[in-house]
């Protein structure tokens, strides 16, 4: 008894349901039928002297039962009263039975009024004289009649619409809405179906129709308490229908507002009216597994409800168990005009919440002056002072209600630059907040205080907010009719307790609307920065398919900005912000110290976002150029390319995207290579001779030795590459012979390793080496200054001839690794010039010039590893070669052409002494005889004038 109570309104019936009430049977074999029934009640809560009023049982007099007393599949487990209400044209009673039918339940429909005499027959889904299931278009076990509500508003304005909930139908739930068959005078007809979303939700467990966006058409809240997500985060829902002027229920989309974990949110669902005296009713949501239970209040709004909970009501105090599990609203218990709130819990303990009143408090916020010129008023020789004023009144609920309030203000300004942790442009000279008392409701209360403008803003763009708000610190008592304790009033939850006005600067370079609408347009490349007699030259990097190179040997790199603003208004607080690779960092900024725009960049801790100013405002049509320093040396071997974000930023009207500034980085080793042979002329004589016959190196011919010395003017290779030494080795000539035939190779400097090809190291294997190099070596040189070379002015013309690999010689490449090169080394190569094939070839030149070309390389190295290419990346080596005609060179020549030239000579010295006599010219008291090097007779492998040239 009371599963159910529910009150027709103040001094009207009451009605209480008992849906498990039973009737007995004396036969076992006999189960026990479960009908249920309910009880109209006075306001006294006295029966009725007509019993037929007061006692309603829609089940236990059926003929179905009564023929078939055995079959509980009709009527037998009814449970009649399990949902009850009164119906919104007082004029009806509505039942639920959710057990009849095999659990697919009924709605019953009856006249609140005496029975007998009442015109309204009674009615009820499957029809009361049919007694059809079939009618209903629900499946068996949905628990049609579990919950039930009414609306005048739902489909039809003026037309009665019952709504129920099945939350086992359609294996999620479902809500019917019904109305009287116009076909059928005991029959309620199903109107439409929502179907539950979520499996086994429960969907219709608890439903309660209320107008909440106060339309004049009733929605509907319908909870699933068994709702969840996969995540597992929501324990229970409540779905609300907001209605569309009464068509189309199945295609609103609904508003779903979600329980905690486990907390059966939803399963009560209640209409509370109007608790905040707002226009728009509220209602509650029980979750009576929420902890020990909590009740949600959710007000109405001209949108249809507030998804934020406005309230929560916990019982943890108390020692109670499912607190919230049933509710009821919409009755004022202490005639304060405001409904209040019952909550019944699963313990001995009903909770009665009374509804506080609610104020609303407007503010009216004056500031002069309103307006600034900032390019008149020159804030920071003087004050710039402006008068904040602002004035307060309040209106509640009923309009006899007048307690006198006392309320906190507080002005602030700025509050959206303090917000952002920058400095404020107004600054309080006067009290910034205060109490005030507010006599009545209308009554108006003011009060003002005063504020200055600070000289040098930044923002001069955005008008300066200047706000007040309000609090409510206590009322004054007031006489109640009510026996209960007055409460005090709260502030509305909704209702902005805010008032803002606002300093307007003008004449801001805008255009005629006022609105600065800028036009700003950035342009950049990547620079080096050589200089150009003292002068800094800033030169675009190369590029590869169109992206810029970094060389990671350079100390620093450029990246060149323009900005412009054509034909756009001025561009207030005009910044262009450089984000950075941590490859790259900051170093310094350069422009054109005679340029309109002046230029500041401030740079963060490690340099790799900076922040460059360009001008407050940046005026129309301006336009700057310039540079920004960045230092490469965080670059590492794993930087393969770097990527700069530019982005410029206005408080104007513009929508900028940010630029991405991309370029290539390139490790160029700065590597050199010089080269010489020793002696640099040879000659060639004898007699012919074969391979075979040959014994020894002295029968191949002269010895020559080549030196090549490598430079490493950057990083020790060993950390990240290897580099080698390509000769291309004169072999032999065209037609396939001996040329010059390589002895041995080794090296300084390096690690040790061998050339290859091996092969072409002393390839005949029966010739063996010499034991006295450096005595052979000096005959040599020697004899190549002993050649007709000397005297060839005087003999015929002479022929020559130039030997490359390009042309008439087969060539052999030869590559000496240098492995672990730091920062020089030299490779040594030996080599016997091959006698017999310059006397059988090249004997009637004069001399011939063999070209040796020699190169450097990278290998085992990264993609973004390369050398730099200059003059010095590769070297020639020129060899000259002479025969020998030492018989020759007198006997061309005649005694007396020899004799003559002495003569002439002679002749010559006394006419120039005789000049210089003429002249008094001071003669030099000594005359030093010039000779030739004799390192190019006695090589000395630490010759200077290898070294590399600045």
């Amino acid at each position: 008894m009371g599963v159910r109570v529910t009150s027709q309104g103040p001094g009207q019936s009451v009605m209480t349901c008992a849906h498990r009430y039973q009737e007995w049977s004396t036969n076992p074999d006999t189960p026990n039928l479960v009908f249920g029934q309910c009880y109209i009640l006075g306001e006294d809560l006295h029966k009725s002297d007509a019993h037929r009023i007061w006692r309603r049982v829609i089940c236990d007099d059926r003929k179905h039962i009564k023929d078939k007393p055995k079959n509980p599949d009709w009527f037998g487990y009814c449970q009649q009263g399990h949902s009850a209400a009164f119906a919104k044209d007082n004029t009806s009673l509505l039942f639920g039975g959710p057990g009849a039918y095999q659990w697919k339940g009924i709605v019953r429909m009856e006249s609140l009024d005496n029975l007998e005499v009442s015109n309204e027959e009674p009615r009820e889904t499957g029809d009361v004289d049919r007694l059809d299931r079939d009618l209903i278009p629900l499946l068996n076990n949905s628990y049609l009649g579990f919950s039930i509500d009414s609306g005048m508003a739902l489909t039809k304005k003026g037309q009665l619409t019952i709504v129920s909930g099945a939350p086992r139908s359609g294996f999620s739930g479902e809500v019917a809405f019904l109305k009287r068959d116009p076909l059928a005078k005991r029959s309620l007809s199903v109107e439409n179906i929502l179907k539950g979303p979520g499996l086994a939700s429960s969907f219709g467990y608890d439903i309660a129709v209320v107008d909440l966006n106060a339309d004049g058409w009733d929605d509907l809240a319908v909870g699933a308490p068994e709702f969840f997500l996969k995540e597992g985060v929501v324990g229970g829902a409540v779905y609300i229908y907001i209605n569309n002027r009464g068509r189309q229920w199945e295609k609103i989309e609904p508003v779903r507002l979600d329980g905690n974990k486990d907390s059966m949110f939803g399963l009560a669902v209640e209409n509370i009216g109007d608790v905040n005296q707002d226009g728009y009713e509220d209602i509650a949501v029980g979750a009576p597994y929420d902890g020990v239970g909590r009740v949600y209040l959710y007000y109405g709004s001209s949108g249809g409800i507030h998804e934020k909970t406005a309230q929560i009501i916990t019982a943890e105090s108390y020692n109670i168990r499912r607190f919230g599990f049933s509710l009821t609203g919409k009755i004022d218990v202490d005639d304060n005009h405001y409904p209040d709130l019952a909550v019944g819990s699963l313990s001995d303990s009903i909770f009665v919440y009374r509804a506080r009143p609610v104020v609303k408090i407007r503010e009216d916020l004056r500031i002069t002056p309103s307006t600034i010129n900032m390019a008149t008023e020159h804030c920071d020789k003087h004050k710039c002072t402006f008068t904040a004023r602002a004035c307060f009144t309040y209106t509640t609920q009923p309009p006899s209600y007048n307690p006198r309030l006392t309320v906190n203000y507080t002005f602030e300004a700025d509050a959206e630059t303090r917000k952002q942790r920058r400095t404020s442009r107004m600054q309080f000279l006067g009290q910034s907040q205060g109490v005030l008392e507010l006599p009545g409701q209308g009554k108006e209360k003011c009060t003002e205080t005063q504020l200055k403008l600070l000289g040098d803003i930044k923002d001069r763009l955005h008008s300066i907010p200047i706000s007040v708000s309000v609090s409510l610190l206590n009322a004054s008592k007031t006489k109640s009719k009510s026996p209960l304790p007055e409460l005090t009033p709260v502030l509305s939850l909704y209702k902005q307790s805010t008032a803002t006005s606002e300093v307007i600067f003008i004449d801001k370079g805008c255009g005629s609307d006022n609105i600065c609408q800028s036009n700003l347009e950035l342009q950049y490349r990547f620079c080096s920065r050589p200089k150009l007699q003292g002068q800094d030259v800033f030169t675009p990097l190369p590029s590869e398919r169109g992206i810029p190179v970094i060389s990671a040997g350079d100390e620093d790199i450029v990246l060149e900005v323009n900005v412009t603003n054509r034909e756009g208004d001025d561009a207030h607080q005009s910044h262009l912000i450089i984000k950075l690779p941590d490859s790259l960092s900051y170093s310094s900024l350069y422009f054109n110290s005679i340029s309109e725009v002046i230029v500041k960049c401030n740079p963060n801790d490690n340099g790799t976002l900076t922040d460059c100013e360009l001008g407050n405002p940046f005026k129309r049509d301006a336009e700057v150029t310039f540079y920004v320093i960045l230092s490469t040396s965080r670059i590492s071997l794993s930087t393969t390319d770097v990527n700069v974000t530019l982005q410029l930023e206005t408080t104007s009207v513009q929508k900028i995207q940010a630029r991405e500034a991309n370029a290539k980085v390139v490790f160029e080793l700065q590597l050199q290579v010089f080269g010489l042979a020793r002696p640099s002329q040879v000659s060639f004589g004898g007699a012919v001779k074969g391979e075979s016959a040959m014994k020894s190196e002295d029968d191949i011919g002269t010895l020559v030795e080549y030196e090549f010395r490598i430079w490493n003017l950057g990083r020790p290779l060993k950390s990240f590459a290897n580099a080698s030494l390509n000769i291309y080795w004169p072999k032999e000539n065209a037609v396939g012979k001996w040329l010059l035939y390589l002895v041995q190779i080794h090296s300084e400097g390096i690690q040790n390793s061998s050339c290859s090809p091996l092969k072409e190291i002393s390839p005949v294997q029966h010739i063996k080496g010499s034991r006295d190099i450096s005595r052979r070596r000096r005959d040599a040189h020697q004899e190549a200054f002993s050649s007709e070379d000397g005297f060839s002015f005087l003999s015929k013309k002479r022929k020559y001839k130039t030997l490359t690999c390009s042309d008439e010689l087969k060539c052999v490449e030869i590559r000496c690794p240098l492995l672990g090169l730091d920062s020089t080394a030299v490779v040594f190569l030996r080599a016997r010039l091959w006698n017999s094939t310059f006397l059988e070839d090249y004997s009637a030149l004069n001399y011939l010039d063999i070209v040796l070309d020699a190169t450097l390389s990278l290998t085992d190295s990264a993609d973004n590893i390369g050398l730099r290419q200059t003059e010095k990346s590769g070297t020639q080596v020129r060899l000259t070669v002479f025969p020998e005609r030492k018989a020759a060179i007198w006997a061309k020549v005649a005694w007396w052409v020899i004799f003559l030239s002495v003569m002439v000579g002679l002749l010559l010295l006394a006419l120039l002494g005789f000049l210089l006599w003429k002249c008094k010219y001071p003669v030099a008291k000594k005359y030093h005889i010039v000779h030739k090097n004799t390192e190019e007779r006695h090589p000395i492998r630490g010759d200077s004038s290898l070294g590399p040239t600045a």
